[in-house]
């Protein structure tokens, strides 16, 4: 019977021993208070986060899809959300690439709609196809959200101004007239169209104007001035002489009788003065006096060429 009172022995004399000296025995350690994670204690809680306020655009348009440059735009927008202002602003990015525009809305109560004119101006703002883009921000961080209902995204394009019509071409003055003496001393007559200046010729257009008279009639010069050239073509204009005039004018006269030239190249002339006579030489068909009019000088230069010769042959003619 002895044998049976040793385990609970035993267990008396365990439980008589402190914590530590059960863990010197072998035994499990106990927790320690000292550090370490304390059982049964509930853990602390984090901060909750905190989420920025969301922003809507309820409402933004802009008054054309297109303008021109120097015209005005207007801008149509409200943002609404959990503050109680928002400042916004419109960025114009060109399709193409490029510097971006910005455009300032203002500070605005949310929930309310706004208005902003702005005029596109040439030199600051390139021609071209835009992406309209409304930008909003407010306390707390809150950003602009797009929504299905206003993206806040519209397309633009701005146009250079049309240029402006050109000037109406202003005629010409007419050649003013001047006093002198009418070349063919004799009768004459100015002939018909082909005689006029103008008229076709085979490779080009006359350049003077015809007075038909008989051969060996006398030819004048109708002002005072210097024997420019004198020469002779057999295939145009036969024996020819051309006269500077003192007005600043060229003087042309053309197939000669053969023979009858009476002045030099380089001789002073008189106005009157008898230079030759009418005749028939060269490519001409019929005695006849063609008389030509170069206001910048005889062929002196690309920008040189003949008037019509018959507003001042009818002139001088009414003089006589």
């Amino acid at each position: 019977m002895p044998s049976r009172l040793v385990p609970l022995a035993a267990g008396a004399l365990l439980a008589a021993f402190p914590a530590p000296a059960i863990a010197q025995s072998g035994g499990a350690a106990a927790p320690d208070s000292g550090g370490g994670h304390v059982f049964e204690q509930p853990s602390p809680k984090q901060p909750a986060k905190t989420t920025a306020p969301r922003l809507r655009a309820t409402i933004f348009t802009v008054s054309a899809g297109s303008v021109e440059l120097g015209d005005p735009l207007r801008f149509t927008w409200r943002v609404d959300g959990p503050v109680r202002t928002v400042t916004a602003r419109v960025t114009l990015v060109p399709d193409g690439g490029g510097k971006a525009i910005s455009i300032a809305l203002g500070r605005r109560r949310a929930g309310t709609r706004s208005l902003r004119t702005w005029t596109p101006r040439e030199g600051r703002v390139p021609a071209g196809r835009y992406s309209a883009r409304l930008q909003a921000s407010g306390p707390r961080r809150a950003r602009l959200r797009r929504t299905a209902r206003a993206s806040g995204r519209l397309a633009l394009t701005v146009t250079a101004p049309a240029p402006p019509p050109a000037p109406a071409p202003v005629p010409a003055p007419a050649p003013a007239l001047l006093s002198g003496t009418f070349p063919v001393q004799g009768a004459y007559s100015f002939g018909g169209a082909g005689a006029r200046f103008g008229a076709g010729r085979t490779g080009h257009t006359h350049q003077g104007q015809d007075i038909i008279a008989a051969e060996g009639t006398p030819v004048v010069t109708p002002v005072a001035g210097i024997v420019h050239w004198r020469a002779f073509q057999a295939g145009g204009a036969g024996y020819y002489v051309v006269i500077r005039g003192d007005d600043g004018r060229d003087y042309a006269f053309m197939h000669f009788q053969e023979g009858s030239t009476l002045v030099a190249k380089g001789q002073r002339v008189a106005a009157g003065q008898r230079i030759a006579s009418v005749g028939n030489t060269g490519d001409s068909q019929g005695a006849h006096l063609h008389f030509e009019i170069w206001p910048d000088g005889w062929y002196a230069s690309a920008d040189s060429h003949p008037i019509d010769p018959l507003p001042q042959l009818l002139a001088w003619a009414a003089a006589t």
